[in-house]
């Protein structure tokens, strides 16, 4: 790779996308950004004038916008997603994945990098997922929406001639991370979650650095083409350990807990409830999807082909989001211990 390599990146104002964008700027890599509002120059500057970012106004959902985005670029990394009705989440992961390898096509890209998914193969999944298990066809929009927007990505690939790589992250973590970090961080501190069946059912959490290693690599190896990746870390937790963490940051009782058979009568009329009392209710439509799961996604495919080695461990990354709610003022500051 050198300065004059230049990638461009969908969904480059998201989690993901600003940690790749981050780490292709360190590389040297030129970075061309499709974002959906403004023009902020310099929001992903790296200090050290190896590369730059340009940022372009667009959408996947325009075509054009796409198409203007990738004429002279080098490698696409598909980031973007959305959509909380099938409408838009088919317009958004399905039709937008569509502009992005037709746009691939028309540049002359030869490599898509499309981040998809674990939640492509649904929500009933047996003791371990690995990449050969069906995708899912009914569900929630989200993970419908995402398994035929990868489909979509290597037919048509195939048919154009772009290499498609696809990676299936699974809950990823870290500093920044609306979902994963602060979003169950506030829930836990505002006593707003429950949990499952005592919270032993297993959290796959992939540490955000560990997820652009693994694009880094679909990009780069030469013989990965027209294959798909799961992404995770070493190994899972219980959601139990996960939500502790954050009851322990900010010294609060564990959640309660009710069986899964009680929270799958209760989470209708408590989303019911939240919509009439604007309260946010103990149980999410995620949170009844994910918590009972006990799976654990396998990355052994992605050892053997991609060389992925994650590299941050769980109590690592947690550490490390407890010094970054520090810093942000989600959590007072540390106090030093007095010297004796």
């Amino acid at each position: 790779m050198t300065a004059r390599t230049r990638a461009m990146v969908t969904g480059s104002d998201g989690f993901l996308g600003r940690s790749l964008i981050s780490r292709l700027l360190g590389d040297g890599v030129e970075v061309r950004a499709l974002v959906r509002r403004g023009l902020a120059a310099g929001a992903h500057a790296n200090g050290n004038g190896a590369a730059h970012v340009e940022r372009v106004r667009g959408d996947v959902t325009d075509a054009g916008s796409v198409e203007r985005a990738a004429m002279g670029c080098d490698v696409i990394f598909h980031c973007a997603f959305g959509g909380d009705t099938f409408a838009d989440a088919r317009r958004i992961n399905v039709e937008g994945t569509r502009h992005v390898i037709e746009a691939a096509a028309k540049a002359g890209i030869r490599r898509v990098v499309h981040v998809s998914s674990m939640a492509v193969h649904g929500y009933v999944l047996p003791p371990v997922m690995t990449e050969d298990l069906p995708f899912t066809t009914t569900g929630e929009a989200y993970a419908v929406s995402k398994a035929e927007g990868e489909r979509l990505a290597f037919e048509l690939g195939a048919a154009r001639d772009v290499e498609v790589v696809a990676l299936r992250p699974s809950l990823v973590y870290g500093p920044r991370s609306p979902f994963w970090v602060v979003s169950y961080f506030e829930r836990t501190k505002n006593e707003q979650l429950t949990l499952i069946d005592e919270g032993n059912g297993l959290a796959n959490l992939v540490w955000v650095d560990d997820v652009v290693d693994a694009m880094i690599a679909s990009w780069t190896r030469p013989d990965v083409a027209g294959e798909a990746f799961l992404i995770s870390g070493a190994e899972p937790v219980t959601w139990r350990e996960y939500i502790g963490r954050y009851a322990r940051m900010c010294r609060k009782p564990l959640p309660a807990s009710v069986p899964h058979w009680r929270a799958r009568i209760q989470a209708p009329f408590l989303r019911v409830l939240s919509t009439l009392t604007q309260r946010p209710r103990g149980l999410s439509g995620m949170d009844l999807m994910l918590m009972p799961l006990t799976t654990t996604v396998s990355i052994d495919k992605a050892r053997r082909r991609l060389g992925y080695a994650p590299g941050v461990s769980f109590d690592e990354g947690m550490r490390r989001c407890e010094a970054w709610l520090r810093r942000e003022g989600y959590l007072p500051p540390a106090v030093a211990a007095s010297p004796v």
